[in-house]
């Protein structure tokens, strides 16, 4: 299918003019640009405007929520009313444009908004006109443009003395540019290059950045995107001076290293005469209801054209707006509009379509939707040792529950960041924090079961602890002191941030919240796992966490020096459950010994037994207190493997409960099918139980090479006993 509003020799021409006035390395730099826009875009970019929500979440038949995206986000609302309840969506400032931008590409934008940037949210005003009188307005809405003075006191930026392109070039595709735009073809991620189809949704495009900008002008945009789209739609990532100039100098391809030395944005000897026409051509096209462009604009509303030649129109008519919409998009607005005596929507509704207005679900998911693409997925990095915890967003499923008010619109104010280890940055929504706080908390208020009234603090201070408590500081930072292991998140003031009753639901179910995560079920079903420490209550032993956390005025009980085999766990009178660093298992395996001296190793990412050894069990000192914990091996040498599956296959882990005895049963998926695995250890022999859902077909079952395997009789049907012993 040939795409609408692209030509393929566009790029080819963009390539070879640039290619006359660069360097070589410039022009190599430049095809591979232009070959990227071929390859990402020419079988994806319409003349259409792109609405990122509405082209990922609104692909098929047309929809109320999908019209009403597309209302608020074309500008809409601004010019005839009607409150989506959405964000408001404006334009860029207008004011003091002279400082920020070259006259001739706003003169060539508002000749062809689709052409100077294709994808543009801009409609084109000038069509229908005949093209001397078109030319001539745009001329003078250009002087006047060009004319405009700051409103407050002019923010006048400085040039750094070095800059860095090939840093920019990390930069930009690490913070989080590349959520909504498209990489460049000379950026490697370390997982691989994704290829175009891995892409759910187009990237939004850029325009020709060497005609609209100069070098610092574009990194001062970089730097404080709020001060011109105060609106949040291109979100303000908190870059410092350095990064904003380095990823201008990677987006304009500028070389040298003193951007001091960068040409500056040509000067338009203005014209007062174009000038005032201009304003008053400004004026009747109401650029006013999206723009700020002076004190003293106000915008008018202007009544919905229900006849032939209006917004919705497919054909420019002249004197209105022309948005070339796709048929698809015309379609939504029309249901939208159709259904306005239809109910509001509820606030759940909203709360999504507003996720999709700021694009927070290009990093984000909640309730299983959103987040990276596959393809954009490969550019989020941090501390890979928290697997994707450790680089990837945290997901927004019930954040309105699970974080204080004050906590959440610091957040959206640009203060609350408690992840150092993600390179992505989240944006700064400074004009929407307190109606986003608002709407979350609305809708995500539920009834969660309250925390033990009474937290014992010495008992808080034993379970957080690594000497007989729950080794929380093994993986987490306390304060300004590291953990022992890998370096999670720092805990020691939770309660500034999460509200006691989600504390409570999240740690008696993690995976429940976050599947896949490291955090280990401590209370696997509800149960301790510490049977000596407040009688074994679950309850009381949150509270007393918490408590600990709240107003402890001193360290968790551990950080000792390694003494020789003082670490090492030997199953007594119960079995024991140590997540590790496991060679030939992967970053979340799950070990569990047996007082019988038998053990097993547990693939907590696949979903599927991986080792079985006899003997001595695991020293635990590496996983509890090396900060960069290594990948380990059993204490015995003789371990005995199960086949590994297929690469490809879908991760099937779903978390683990423990019997009274303390035996574990791991709950996962095999051939589609939801199986529950028991374990045991009885007479010096490895018993194993699976069970499926009756009526389900039966999986494949695979078994340990070198052991020998028998089977006993089952209690039923949709079940099998298998029974390892050593030859």
């Amino acid at each position: 299918m040939s795409p609408q509003g692209f030509t393929p020799t566009v790029g080819v021409q963009a390539s070879l003019a640039c290619s006359a006035q660069l360097s070589r390395r410039s022009v190599l730099s430049c095809r591979l640009k232009a070959s990227l826009q071929l390859l990402l875009l020419a079988t994806s970019l319409h003349a259409e405007p792109i609405v990122t929500g509405f082209e990922r979440f609104h692909n098929g038949e047309p929809t109320r929520e999908g019209g009403a995206l597309l209302y608020n986000e074309l500008g809409c609302a601004n010019c005839h009313g009607g409150d989506t309840g959405l964000p408001a969506r404006q334009g860029p400032v207008l004011a003091d444009m002279k400082s920020r931008a070259n006259a001739a590409w706003i003169a060539e934008f508002l000749t062809d908004p689709q052409s100077a940037k294709p994808g543009t949210m801009m409609p084109a005003l000038f069509d229908g006109l005949p093209a001397k009188e078109k030319a001539a307005q745009i001329q003078a809405v250009t002087h006047y443009l060009m004319s405009l003075k700051p409103v407050g006191k002019p923010v006048k930026p400085k040039a750094a003395r070095h800059a860095n392109a090939e840093r920019g070039s990390a930069r930009f595709h690490q913070v989080g540019c590349v959520a909504c735009h498209a990489p460049t073809p000379d950026f490697h991620p370390a997982h691989g290059a994704p290829k175009p189809e891995e892409f759910t949704s187009r990237p939004v495009p850029l325009p020709d950045l060497k005609k609209k900008y100069s070098l610092l002008t574009l990194a001062a945009f970089l730097e404080n995107p709020d001060a011109v789209r105060p609106d949040g739609r291109m979100p303000h990532l908190g870059l410092n001076a350095e990064d904003a100039m380095d990823i201008a100098c990677h987006l304009m391809d500028y070389r040298p290293s003193d951007p001091r030395e960068a040409p500056g944005l040509p000067t338009l000897k203005l014209n007062a005469d174009l000038a005032k026409q201009g304003a008053e051509i400004v004026a009747k096209l109401n650029c006013a209801s999206c723009h700020s462009l002076t004190a003293e604009d106000k915008p008018v509303t202007v009544a919905l054209q229900k006849s032939e030649g209006g917004c919705l129109s497919a054909k420019p008519a002249t004197g209105r707006p022309h948005y070339d919409l796709s048929d698809r998009q015309r379609a939504s607005l029309i249901t939208f509009l159709s259904g306005k005596d239809q109910p509001a929507f509820t606030t759940a509704q909203q709360t999504h379509l507003t996720l999709q207005a700021l694009n927070c679900y290009a990093c984000h998911g909640r309730d299983g939707i959103g987040g990276p693409d596959v393809a954009r997925d490969r550019y989020f990095v941090g501390d890979e040792g928290i697997a994707d915890a450790g680089r990837l967003a945290p997901p927004l499923t019930g954040i309105g529950q699970k974080l204080r008010a004050d906590w959440l619109e610091s957040v959206f104010l640009g203060e609350g960041r408690v992840r150092p280890y993600l390179q992505t940055k989240m944006p700064k929504y400074p004009a929407h924090a307190k109606t986003l706080t608002a709407l979350l908390k609305k809708t995500d208020q539920k009834e969660l079961p309250k925390l033990h009234p009474e937290g014992d603090l010495a008992a808080g201070q034993k379970l957080t602890g690594i000497l007989g408590g729950m080794n929380c500081i093994t993986c987490h930072v306390w304060g300004d002191k590291p953990s022992l292991g890998i370096q999670a998140l720092d805990i020691s003031q939770l309660d500034k941030r999460l509200t006691p009753e989600w504390f409570r639901d999240y740690m008696l179910n993690p995976q429940g919240y976050r599947p896949g995560t490291l955090m280990p079920p401590l209370w696997p079903g509800g149960q301790t796992m510490l049977k000596d420490v407040l009688d074994g209550d679950t309850e009381k032993q949150l509270a007393a966490i918490w408590e600990f956390i709240k107003k402890g005025d001193s360290l968790p009980e551990g950080y000792p020096a390694h003494v020789a085999n003082a670490f090492e766990l030997i199953p007594q009178d119960r079995p024991i459950l140590q997540r590790a660093f496991l060679n030939h298992v992967g970053s979340q395996a799950i070990l569990a010994g047996f007082p019988g001296g038998i053990h097993i190793a547990y693939d907590g990412d696949k979903g599927r037994p991986a080792l079985a050894w006899r003997g001595r069990f695991f020293d635990a000192y590496s996983t509890w207190f090396v900060r960069a914990a290594p990948f380990e091996d059993p204490l015995e040498k003789e371990v005995f493997a199960w086949p590994q599956g297929s690469e490809n296959d879908a991760p099937g882990y779903r978390g683990y409960r423990l019997d009274k005895a303390g035996n574990p049963t791991f709950l996962t998926r095999v051939d589609g099918v939801e199986v529950e695995e028991a374990y045991r250890v009885e007479e010096g022999k490895l018993h194993r139980t699976v069970t499926w859902a009756p009526g389900q077909k039966e999986p494949a079952w695979t078994h340990p090479e070198g052991l020998e395997v028998t089977e006993s009789a089952a209690k039923a049907n949709h079940q099998r006993h298998f029974v390892y012993s050593w030859k």
